[in-house]
């Protein structure tokens, strides 16, 4: 039966996916990315592990079974969703006032300088370029949050060039601010085989090249692209021991290890186990862990250091509350630093609530990608930012997305609006401001 329920979640996965292609004709439709990664962590995963004779030292049938009713469920949640937000109308295609393609780059250089200031610290206090990425899976660091965290500044910086660029023309300082922005995650991402920074790299440069100008790149171009991508994701964790600056090991090519490695830090296998913990425990945080995102991790420790102790969400501190009670009730203990994905991290915060959840965040979705496409302006730059993000949400966790989110949507949002009301140019051209043909509305 665990085989027959992970070919059912292909099925509804594939028939959202193309279903979403068909209606919208538009390859970035959320689905069209956001189904291969669902595809990845809840079909092919599960049935290679299987196949492998690896899920058997973990789980009872019964359990897994019970857990691909679990998964069905949430991805069945997700697609209906995703689509019913995709398929509403509002209305015919409108315009933002006029805005200062300046004023955009400007606050584009402002960002994208404090994110480059702050990645440079962090490369400083670990004594250099050198020191911070010659062993694997390094990189800079700081004690501050604030300056880990306001590296991400760059990519907003990156999106608000873009859009500067689609206002007023290709100009040498927008390239240069570009490519200096953008550099510093790239060497991270090449260097420390992270996938996060890679997948949000080709996503922003990617989409934000083609929704700019409202055109979409072939069907054919843009699968062999995810596929590339996708091999390349996965060579990045393959070999993330063996990358570094001045390595001589040798890597591989064959990607197929992490998937089906019978590890208690595989997503499947840790996800498979946070839930049945979670559950046998009847231990739920119920929204805890994401108000602590919002409320409390703005705070610095410096001013509150057992903040999330005193919020009740001490958890938080190991696996983003996702790691208790494995060996009280499954009798092993899940790995470090691991991550349950998407469905089983809602199931334990929210339990059976999961579904509506996953509804709205599906909504969202599909909601914010029309905005994109009817409205446009900013909402390309937010809806991309979303895009962007999504290998967080379906492959690690809620906490991971929340205030990645707020951090680059906020700064977006306002010098946004601050262009749309400084606005000097009456004959400026606002080609990111109309939905591509090519879109169904």
């Amino acid at each position: 039966m665990f085989t027959v329920l992970t070919w059912a979640i292909a099925v509804v996965i594939a028939c959202g996916v193309s279903y979403g292609y068909i209606t919208s004709r538009d390859v970035f439709h959320p689905l069209i990315f956001l189904g291969p990664m669902l595809l990845f962590l809840y079909v092919w995963m599960p049935l290679k592990l299987e196949s492998a004779g690896a899920l058997d030292g973990f789980f009872q049938p019964e359990q897994l079974e019970h857990i691909q009713w679990i998964n069905l469920f949430g991805v069945i949640c997700f697609v209906i969703g995703c689509l019913h937000a995709s398929a509403r109308v509002f209305g015919s295609t409108r315009r933002f006032p006029k805005v200062s393609a300046q004023t955009l780059a400007i606050g584009g250089a402002v960002l994208g300088c404090l994110g480059l200031a702050a990645w440079l610290v962090t490369i400083v206090n670990v004594g250099g370029f050198s020191d911070a990425f010659s062993s694997s899976y390094s990189g800079g660091w700081d004690d501050s949050g604030y300056i880990r965290d306001g590296t991400l500044l760059m990519f907003p910086a990156f999106l608000l060039i873009q859009s500067a660029i689609a206002v007023d023309g290709v100009k040498p300082l927008y390239i240069v601010l570009l490519c200096a922005f953008l550099a510093p995650w790239a060497v991270t991402a090449a260097l420390t085989a992270r996938r996060g920074p890679a997948f949000m790299i080709t996503v922003i440069v990617a989409m934000g090249w083609y929704m700019n100008r409202s055109k979409r790149p072939p069907l054919v171009l843009t699968v062999s692209a995810g596929l590339v991508l996708g091999f390349l994701l996965l060579f990045l964790v393959t070999n993330r021991s063996n990358i570094y600056l001045g390595s001589d090991q040798e890597l591989t090519t064959d990607v197929t290890d992490v998937v089906d490695k019978a590890d208690t830090g595989n997503e499947f296998i840790y996800g498979t186990g946070g839930v049945l913990s979670s559950e046998q425990r009847q231990s739920f945080f119920w929204g805890r862990r994401y108000l602590a995102q919002l409320l409390v991790r703005p705070i610095p420790r410096a001013i509150w250091p057992t903040k999330y102790e005193d919020f009740g969400v001490g958890e938080l501190e190991h696996n983003a509350g996702t790691g208790e009670g494995f060996m009280e009730t499954l009798g092993w203990e899940g790995a470090v630093g691991s991550a349950p994905g998407l469905i089983a991290d809602l199931w334990m915060e929210l339990s059976w609530l999961y579904l509506p959840a996953l509804v709205i965040l599906g909504s969202t979705y599909g909601w914010i990608w029309r905005k994109a496409n009817v409205v446009g302006g900013v909402w390309i730059a937010q809806y991309i930012v979303l895009a962007a993000l999504s290998i967080y949400l379906v492959m690690q966790t809620m906490e991971a997305v929340i205030f990645r989110s707020l951090l680059l949507s906020l700064p977006i949002h306002l010098i946004w609006r601050l262009a749309r009301n400084t606005a000097i140019s009456p004959s400026a051209s606002l080609s990111i401001l109309q939905a591509p043909q090519s879109v169904s509305l």
